[in-house]
């Protein structure tokens, strides 16, 4: 019985890399697109984010059926739980790719010399999802609270784009509406780092029993009933 557990825990953990991979592609390729101008790779990123979709679906089976007849407890539990949480994310990371794409074939040929900053930005969130799921397959604590420091990059990164184009938009209103886009490609470039650090938590969860969020919600109360 955890000899089959075990292989099939296995694979799980390989159907989470390669949909981590496949959003870490669609990231690539949408960052590609901006930096190119070219709208069919704008295009394809947003077909890569559409398997995402079928993968979510086929890894939530593959957990549902573990939880059924394998009857996982504690630690073994928590795992098949913490994968159900990360799926959803990377999905959502899939979703975001998808809009940023979408921008990017509106501002195509707009000014592509002030994207440098969101380019930043997509490699570091690139990292972030990377290695949440790396923590995952590896058990490795050390490595979700390094993902979950490096959010901090990311938010300073999207501070940096915000700053530049209220500059920006303050010298040149005529191309409000390509500063707003961009401001708003940056937005969900943050909010993908959100995802990746949803994800560490609920790896943090799968090896501790705790939850970050928990824990911040708990000192909460406690300040505020003494």
């Amino acid at each position: 019985m955890r000899k089959t557990f075990d292989a099939e825990l296995l694979e799980l953990n390989e159907e989470l890399t390669a949909m981590a991979r496949q959003a870490q592609d669609a990231i690539d390729v949408v960052t590609e697109s901006l930096s190119t101008d070219d709208e069919q790779t704008a295009k394809a990123a947003i077909d890569m984010t559409a398997s995402l979709d079928q993968m979510e679906r086929d890894i939530e089976n593959r957990c549902l059926n573990l939880l059924l007849r394998q009857q996982p407890v504690a630690r073994d539990l928590r795992a098949v739980s913490a994968a159900l949480k990360m799926i959803s994310d990377m999905e959502r990371i899939g979703d975001q790719a998808a809009d940023i794409a979408e921008i990017t074939g509106y501002i195509n040929g707009m000014g592509g010399q002030h994207r440098l900053p969101i380019d930043e930005m997509a490699q570091a969130t690139i990292k972030m999802v990377t290695d949440s799921v790396q923590s995952f397959v590896s058990q490795d604590l050390e490595l979700v609270h390094a993902v979950i420091a490096y959010d901090d990059v990311v938010d300073g990164l999207f501070d940096r784009v915000r700053a530049q184009l209220i500059s920006l938009l303050g010298a040149d209103s005529a191309n409000g509406g390509l500063y707003l886009d961009l401001l708003m490609i940056a937005k969900y470039f943050e909010r993908i780092g959100d995802h990746a650090t949803n994800i560490a938590e609920w790896v943090e969860f799968s090896l501790t029993g705790v939850h970050a969020r928990q824990t911040d919600n708990k000192e909460i109360k406690q300040k505020e009933e003494s």
